[in-house]
């Protein structure tokens, strides 16, 4: 249900202005899109409309800075080989196999989600095994972080991959130990394979889009940044798809913005520049300095704890750090993926040296993940004002992951208690459909250290629940530079709220994980609404 009333007014919750709030009010009033109101409803003003939230909490709206929405809506059109659907490579096969047997030899199979750590084999198939079983098939399985393929030797074929192709900069091809291609590629091998295979039919991925921008409202997500357009299918394609959604002229269920991967001048050749409309943002640049936990590939400064590797950067360093300052002084706020220590401190020196050449205030780059903290690396941070986003559901989707990769040194990853305690801006996000989509996953893995999966991880890097719903309310906003206008519920801030069915700030409350949103309002309008529909708790101006 969406409601178009001009005014509504909500009674009988909690509602807390900010994380912060230790007075909730019990009602609120908001019309034409802003808050007007707020405080007891024996001396709340009429409204067009009143919804009595029968005892909900009302919060904020959440943003989530770094999502992928086209990759979950892309998935969304593919075989589900996820460890809940598949856990063995077996089942994976049987999966793409009943794809495969109800299309034609011409068409492609593709399988999403795949994550070798919840198989029962702790590792991929292989092309060998893909091949046993659908061989007539092209086939290409996306691993759940989108930094690693899986192919046939039809998909190598059609795509003119054979045994002596070379690795490109930046990526690898898997190869067995007689050298042949094994159907693995990772990083910059894996996005020319993905770019290169046929593309999903565009209106059926459209459709997929708006449904995936619809279910996260329905998760509490006011705003979103989407954290790569051309990560997934290539810039132009998804940017093509972004702009027909906005032609269309629908008033979407949340505020977006967006990240582009693409060079400053690759920017400008499309006549981009940073924007900074509230509802549709395009304000920043992003770029990959090196690659995942999950394959190896973070540039780090010792071995892995079980692979003889320091991991890669997806370009030369001194190209890349030429890139972020080419971006700097187009005036382009600037977001680099590191999860590395390598690659943080490389772009840390970056944003430094950009900074020096160019000086700007206030100009919030980020880096996304921080997931091996340089030493020194905070106080840097801070001293340049830039942003660490984060996502701790990680803590939980690569557990095995992450005690594989660093054995004892695990406890670094991910910092977040240390993040604050430097001042520098924390903001949680989810990096979805690699890590939980669902924010009260990513907030109670902040809190608890993912220990409902087993001992925490980084105990000392814990946040309070307060801390942890700041960096997705107001945390959020500050990555967007909308801080000023929204993440709080104040007269005169945007209406953009939700209502919870438990109070997470309350000291026996029930598990964050399993929180469910009764309502969700952006500008004022009711985009989700999951409230039991008994009459008696709405009621027009008359009864107000």
């Amino acid at each position: 249900m969406t409601s178009r009333a001009r005014s509504l007014r909500l009674i009988n919750a909690r509602i807390y202005r900010s994380a912060w709030d230790e007075t909730p009010a019990d009602s609120i009033v908001v019309s034409d899109g802003k808050v007007v109101w707020i405080g007891a409803a024996d001396v709340a003003p009429s409204a067009d409309e009143t919804i009595d939230l029968a005892g909900a909490t009302v919060i904020p709206g959440l943003t989530d800075a770094h999502i992928h929405l086209f990759a979950i809506a892309h998935a969304r059109l593919q075989v589900p080989v996820t460890p809940r659907d598949a856990p063995t490579i077996s089942d994976v096969l049987d999966l793409l196999v009943a794809r495969a047997r109800a299309i034609s030899c011409d068409k492609w199979v593709y399988g999403a989600g795949l994550d070798e750590n919840g198989l029962a084999e702790h590792r991929l198939p292989t092309r060998a095994e893909i091949d046993g079983a659908i061989p007539d098939h092209p086939v290409l399985i996306r691993r759940f972080c989108g930094h690693v393929a899986v192919v046939n030797s039809a998909a190598l074929r059609l795509l003119g991959i054979d045994d002596a192709a070379a690795d490109p900069e930046g990526g690898t091809f898997g190869r067995s130990e007689d050298g042949r291609l094994d159907g693995s590629a990772k990083e910059s091998a894996a996005e020319l394979i993905f770019r290169a295979a046929p593309p999903m039919d565009r209106n059926e991925l459209t459709a997929a889009l708006r449904a995936t921008i619809a279910d996260s409202a329905r998760l509490g997500l006011v705003a979103v940044v989407e954290a790569a357009v051309g990560f997934t299918v290539g810039f132009d394609d998804e940017f093509a798809i972004w702009n027909e959604i906005r032609a269309n002229g629908d008033v979407l269920p949340m505020r977006l913005g967006f990240m582009n991967q693409l060079d400053p001048a690759e920017a400008a050749a499309r006549g981009l520049v940073p924007t900074h409309d509230a509802d549709w943002q395009s304000m920043t640049l992003k770029y990959f300095a090196d690659g995942i936990v999950g394959a190896r590939t973070s540039a780090v400064s010792e071995d892995f704890f079980d692979t003889p590797s320091r991991g890669m950067f997806m370009r030369d360093e001194i190209e890349l750090q030429r890139v972020v300052a080419e971006a700097h002084a187009d005036g382009w706020q600037v977001a680099v993926h590191c999860t590395g220590d390598r690659g943080i401190d490389c772009i840390i020196e970056a944003y430094e040296k950009a900074q020096a050449a160019h000086p700007r205030a206030d100009v919030r780059h980020r880096i996304e993940h921080y997931f091996v903290p340089p030493a020194g690396g905070l106080a840097r941070m801070k001293a340049l004002g830039a942003l660490v986003v984060t996502q701790p559901s990680f803590l939980t989707r690569m557990r095995r992951s992450i005690a594989g990769a660093f054995g004892p040194r695990a406890d670094r990853c991910y910092p977040g208690r240390s993040v604050i305690d430097a001042g520098v801006t924390y903001i949680a996000s989810s990096d979805a459909p690699t890590g939980s989509w669902s924010p009260w996953d990513g907030i109670a893995d902040a809190v608890t250290r993912a220990s409902d999966n087993g001992a925490p991880i980084g105990q000392g890097e814990a946040i309070s629940v307060r801390e942890a719903i700041h960096s997705y309310t107001v945390g959020g906003a500050i990555a967007m530079r909308q801080e000023d206008w929204r993440g709080t519920l104040m007269p005169g801030t945007a209406a953009d709220l939700i209502a919870l069915d438990r109070n997470p700030f309350a000291a026996n409350c029930l598990p964050l994980k399993e929180t469910k949103v009764l309502l969700t309002i952006v500008r004022g309008a009711v985009v989700h609404d999951a409230m039991p529909q008994f009459p008696e708790w709405r009621s027009g101006a008359a009864s107000a």
